[in-house]
């Protein structure tokens, strides 16, 4: 009978426990989100590369996954709980060094207005050439909690160039929460 308790207490604990996880993620309160993408396996932040004959089908090969961008531009999109006020993108890709390559969001859905950066050489890891760019999200418009961001390389596909990727990572920041906030955000989620 003893061990139906102990049972009867894990059962219970466990949907409280992931409850408190979910809130926790959804809320942010270190003010910190970090999504990355290796396009072997499906995020459930970030979207795949789009539209197909811009970007080829994903390869798989021993131990990474990659995916060669042919035609400018590309878009992918990151789900987000909240807002927030800026990102730190890092990307691992091959290309030429006179290849243009630049990242950016959408500023409003409406409207054809991006706001591209460069992507700066920051090291080699392995074979793959590993880039950083820093965009602020204060006039960024989320839609249905997306932000949409588009990759660009003008004239890829008149020079014959071609890129590979196969890693994106970024961070996502705000400021953080004090716990009045935190009870303030669960509120409202509950009443969603």
């Amino acid at each position: 009978m003893r061990y139906y308790k102990y049972i009867r207490i894990i059962l219970i604990s466990i949907p409280i426990i992931i409850l408190g996880f979910l809130i926790y993620k959804y809320v942010c309160p270190r003010g910190v989100l970090k999504v990355d993408y290796d396009f072997c396996r499906e995020d459930a932040f970030i979207s795949r590369f789009s539209p197909g004959g811009r970007v080829l089908e994903i390869e798989k090969l021993d131990g990474y996954c990659q995916q060669k961008m042919v035609i400018d531009p590309v878009y992918f999109d990151v789900r987000l709980p909240q807002s927030f006020r800026q990102a730190g993108i890092k990307i691992w890709y091959q290309k030429n060094d006179d290849v243009i390559l630049k990242i950016g969001p959408r500023f409003d859905s409406h409207q054809w207005l991006w706001d591209l950066k460069k992507v700066e050489f920051l090291e080699n890891d392995g074979e793959w050439q590993v880039g950083v760019v820093d965009l602020d999200l204060n006039h960024v418009t989320m839609e249905n909690n997306r932000i949409r961001f588009l990759v660009s390389s003008p004239w890829l596909d008149k020079f014959g160039e071609e890129i590979l990727f196969s890693r994106v990572e970024i961070k996502f920041e705000k400021l953080p929460i004090g716990w009045g906030k935190v009870r303030e955000k669960v509120k409202n989620l509950v009443k969603f």
